[in-house]
């Protein structure tokens, strides 16, 4: 009876163990992520000469035509991601000169991030290919100044405005006590700086890619007043 009973727990732990790899090896699985055929390098030039293009106001005259959007109707392979603010004076596709299914826009007050801001990121990283990510803010930022405004207590307005605020807050503490900079530039960086921090600290897909080397996240940020970014 003993040897019996030895037995059946050494099959118990095994089919245990093997379920318990089966399990792992699925989870590791949602992991593996498509590598698109254009360089997180590559794509930053794209981007880099596409904002000297729309500050130099020689404007690409590709992209656009019916072979072009025809084409694009059976799937994307956009070579960045772009999380920028909402702002309607900074619309990405047009301050980087990008065409249609160029590049992946997700744009939320603040870059605050959500859930939905992470999981369409993720998609793009996992299933797009997409081997960039640009966190964008822009100076005199409307988010960036609610949330230095309420930093130290006080209403944004509403429930859902305090929420996005709130994930803006812990990215601006060492401000709580200083003047704000000049169109709150210094204060928009170091969102742009968190929010880049955040994505791989809030997200495993997006920590896996980058720590592969396949994916890079870049920082930058807009001037509104000269239509350059800058890049950190």
């Amino acid at each position: 009876m003993k040897f019996l009973a030895v037995v059946l727990f050494v099959i118990t732990f095994s089919n245990v163990e093997a379920s318990e790899h089966v399990a792992a090896s699925a989870h590791k699985e949602t992991h593996k992520r498509e590598i698109g055929p254009v360089t997180a390098d590559t794509a930053l030039r794209y981007l880099v000469n596409g904002n000297k293009r729309f500050v130099g106001k020689q404007f690409r005259n590709d992209g656009v035509s019916t072979k072009d959007i025809q084409k694009l109707a059976s799937g994307q392979k956009p070579h960045a991601i772009v999380l920028s603010c909402s702002d309607s004076r900074v619309p990405p596709e047009v301050l980087f000169d990008q065409k249609l299914g160029e590049i992946f826009v997700i744009r939320t007050a603040g870059q605050a991030i959500d859930s939905s801001v992470l999981a369409s990121i993720e998609y793009a990283v996992s299933h797009l290919g997409t081997n960039l990510i640009v966190v964008m803010g822009h100076e005199s930022c409307g988010a960036v100044k609610a949330a230095l405004s309420t930093l130290n207590g006080g209403d944004a307005g509403s429930p859902s405005l305090n929420k996005l605020v709130g994930d803006i807050h812990p990215r601006l503490k060492r401000f709580s006590r200083l003047p704000a900079s000049a169109n709150v530039v210094d204060e928009s960086w170091s969102n742009v700086e968190g929010v880049a921090a955040d994505l791989t600290t809030r997200s495993e897909i997006i920590q896996s890619a980058v720590e592969s080397g396949e994916l890079h996240i870049e920082k930058a940020l807009y001037h509104l007043g000269s239509g350059v970014v800058d890049w950190k």
